[in-house]
C-alpha cells in the first residue's frame, strides 16, 4: 500500500478536530516484560505511580470544554520501542493539521491538530458537540468508577433519553455480573462501530471514559453538530455500539479486593494465584496490593490474550494469574465470547478497543484484511487526540483477532494515560480531552465509507 495514496482522507476531518498537542512520559514500572498491545498495559508495580482507594467527584480535575485549548501535560514526548511499546523521551515534531507525515513507528503517520472545532462547521440552530458539558450530568466522574454505577447509570441514561438508547445484555461472568452493550443511534442504521473498554481490570478508568462519551452523545443527539452534520443525522446513519465492561468482574476485584467476589469458588482461585505468583516471584506484594495490579478476569485469564489471533504463539507454561495467562483454550472465557460474539453478530464498519497506559494508538497486525481502512482511521484519530501510532507485536487481542479473521473488521487499540494502572483521577481530565470526540471521528468515517 502506498503512503502517498493511504492517508488522503484523513485531512478532511482532521482539520474539524481539537487535541492538546502533548505526548505525557510514561511511568516504567518492575515486574513483567514490556508492553504490547496483545497484551496491552503491561506495566506493572510501580508504588510512585500508584494512588490508592480515592473515589467521589472529580470537581477538581482540569476537564477542559470547547471555549479553550487544553493545556499541555508534560513537554516530553515518548517515542516507541521495536516492539510498539511506549519509551520515555524521543518523540516526533508535530505536523500540521492535514499533514501527513510518516511517523518513526510505522503507523499512519496523521500528526496532531492544534485548536477546537471549526466554528463555521457547526450546522444553523445547532450547537458544536462539544461546546459546552452535559447540565446535571448522570455519570459521575469517579476515581473508582465501579460495576455498580456503571449499571445504575445505563438505566438512569435510559429513563433520561427514552428511545436514544438501547441496553441489552450480551454475557454473563463467571461471578454472574451482567455484561452490557448500549447502543447510541438508530439500531437499522446501514452502518455500525463496536467500541468497547474494561476488559483489563485495572485500566477501569476506560469504562468511565466510554460512559461519559455515550453520555455526551445522548444529551447533544437532537440539538449538537460535529464536522458539519447535524449529530442526529449521522445517528440515523450509523449506530454506535459501547460495551463499557467487559471485565466486570476483575474491575470489581481491582477496585475493592477479595471480598468483592461473590463466588467462593472464585475467590479460592484467586488465591491460588497469589500464591503461585508469589512462588514463582512474579510478586512480593501483599495480596491486598498485589489485587489492585490485577489484569485478568476473575478466573485468572487475560481476556485480551484469549482471542484467536495467533493464540498458539503465547507462553504456554504460564498458569492462571493476575495477568498473562492466555487461557486453556481460544474464547475459553465467558467475557471474551460475549464479545466474539457480538462482533460476529453484523457487518461492522469499524472497532475501537480501550486500554491503558501509553498514550498510543496500535492499528496494525500481521495478517491484516483491513489495512488500509485501520490506516486512514487512524490517521484521523492521530490528529483528534494527539496520539502517536504504532503496530501490535503481541498475540491473542481482539483487535488483532478482528483484523485478520474472514469477515475483517477495520479497528484501533487506543491506550490512554501516561502513568502506569490504575491511573490516578487526576490522569482523567486529559484523557477526556483527547478522547471525547474519538466515537463521533469513527463514526464520521464509517459513514463516508
Amino acid at each position: 500500500m502506498k503512503k502517498n495514496r493511504r492517508y488522503l482522507l484523513a485531512g478532511m476531518l482532521a482539520a474539524a478536530l481539537t487535541a492538546a498537542d502533548t505526548s505525557a512520559a510514561m511511568a516504567e514500572a518492575p515486574v513483567l516484560g514490556a508492553s504490547t498491545e496483545g497484551n496491552a498495559g503491561n506495566n506493572e508495580e510501580s508504588a510512585a505511580s500508584v494512588v490508592e482507594a480515592g473515589g467521589g467527584m472529580a470537581e477538581s480535575v482540569p476537564v477542559v470544554e470547547a471555549g479553550a485549548n487544553a493545556p499541555a501535560a508534560e513537554a516530553a514526548g515518548g517515542g516507541l520501542s521495536e516492539g510498539g511499546s511506549p519509551v520515555v523521551g524521543g518523540g516526533s515534531p508535530v505536523i500540521g493539521v492535514g499533514a501527513a507525515a510518516n511517523s518513526s513507528s510505522g503507523g499512519p503517520g496523521m500528526a496532531a491538530g492544534q485548536g477546537l472545532s471549526d466554528p463555521t462547521n457547526v450546522v444553523p440552530g445547532r450547537i458544536d458537540y462539544f461546546a459546552e458539558p452535559v447540565k446535571n450530568p448522570t455519570v459521575a466522574v469517579a476515581e473508582k468508577y465501579s460495576y455498580e454505577s456503571m449499571v445504575s447509570d445505563l438505566e438512569k441514561l435510559k429513563s433520561r433519553y427514552g428511545g436514544k438508547l438501547q441496553v441489552n445484555v450480551i454475557g454473563t461472568s463467571w461471578d454472574g455480573r451482567n455484561i452490557y452493550e448500549a447502543v447510541l443511534g438508530n439500531p437499522d442504521a446501514g452502518k455500525h462501530v463496536l467500541i468497547h473498554a474494561g476488559i483489563h481490570a485495572r485500566e477501569y478508568m476506560t469504562p468511565l471514559l466510554v460512559m461519559k462519551q455515550l453520555e455526551y452523545g445522548l444529551e447533544f443527539y437532537d440539538r449538537g453538530s460535529f464536522g458539519g452534520q447535524s449529530l442526529s443525522a449521522l445517528l440515523g446513519q450509523v449506530a454506535v455500539h459501547f460495551v463499557p465492561m467487559v471485565n466486570p468482574d476483575g474491575i470489581a476485584l481491582s477496585q475493592f479486593g477479595l471480598d468483592a467476589i461473590r463466588s467462593e469458588q472464585l475467590r479460592q482461585e484467586i488465591q491460588q494465584c497469589y500464591a503461585w505468583d508469589v512462588s514463582l516471584g512474579r510478586t512480593a506484594a501483599p495480596m491486598d496490593r498485589y489485587l489492585s495490579y490485577w489484569k485478568a478476569n476473575g478466573r485468572g485469564v487475560d481476556l485480551n490474550q484469549n482471542f484467536p489471533a495467533d493464540w498458539d504463539m503465547l507462553s504456554a507454561d504460564m498458569a492462571p494469574s493476575y495477568a498473562g495467562y492466555r487461557g486453556p483454550e481460544p474464547l475459553s472465557e465467558p467475557e471474551s465470547q460475549a464479545l466474539a460474539n457480538l462482533a460476529n453478530s453484523r457487518k461492522w464498519a469499524a472497532t475501537v478497543s480501550y486500554h491503558s497506559m501509553g498514550n498510543v494508538i496500535y492499528w496494525d497486525y500481521q495478517g491484516n484484511r483491513v489495512q488500509q481502512a485501520s490506516g486512514e482511521m487512524t490517521a484521523l484519530l492521530e490528529g483528534s487526540t494527539g496520539y502517536r501510532a504504532a503496530g501490535s507485536s503481541g498475540h491473542g487481542g481482539f483487535k488483532d483477532w478482528t483484523q485478520i479473521k474472514e469477515d475483517p473488521i477495520p479497528g484501533v487499540t487506543i491506550e490512554t494515560g501516561s502513568v502506569a494502572c490504575p491511573l490516578p483521577l487526576s490522569e482523567y481530565g486529559d484523557i477526556w480531552n483527547r478522547n471525547k470526540m474519538v466515537w463521533a471521528v469513527v463514526a464520521r468515517y464509517a459513514m463516508e465509507h
